[in-house]
């Protein structure tokens, strides 16, 4: 209340100081998602790879190849999907806003975690050791690591994404 004892509503304040360099930092990811889609897309999206992959005839890890490819680019789509709406919410300075990116950041970590067990499964199962990159993994670890305890304790965050 103000001085004349009218409710004056809270207006969203800008994006600045850390919470800047935060979404710099998720804007850095989803670039550098976008930029590694480009092959395992392009893999994926050749018919003539793709029916050598399912004749019953093919090795084993030809199929644990496409599979550990497959997951990847799901997670990628996710991660590029997810960056829209989350784009969309913090344009809007929407109070779901950190929520949301906090879901999206664990998601992101879950996908990966079961996408490198299952990678390193198959290879166990099929007997031939296949190098299953974690890269994907340890960035969305550090992401999440790094980016929840700010959105829960900052104040910035609180005073930008209010409801109105």
């Amino acid at each position: 209340m103000n001085r004349l004892g009218h409710t004056t509503e809270r207006q969203p304040n800008g994006f600045g100081g850390c919470l800047l360099l935060a979404l710099a930092g998720l804007a850095a990811m989803v670039l550098a998602t976008v930029i590694e889609l480009h092959d395992p897309l392009k893999m994926m999206l050749e018919w003539e790879l793709l029916a050598v992959f399912v004749r019953p005839q093919t090795h084993g890890w030809y199929r644990t190849v496409i599979a550990m490819v497959g997951m990847d680019v799901a997670a990628g789509v996710f991660i590029v999907a997810g960056a829209g709406w989350l784009l969309l919410l913090a344009w809007r300075r929407s109070a779901r806003f950190p929520v949301h990116l906090q879901a999206w950041l664990l998601a992101i970590v879950a996908m990966r975690t079961i996408a490198w067990l299952v990678g390193d499964y198959m290879s166990h199962a099929i007997a031939i050791a296949i190098a299953i990159p974690c890269d994907g993994f340890v960035i969305a670890v550090v992401t999440a690591v790094l980016i929840i305890p700010y959105l829960r304790q900052s104040q910035r965050v609180r005073n930008t994404f209010i409801a109105r």
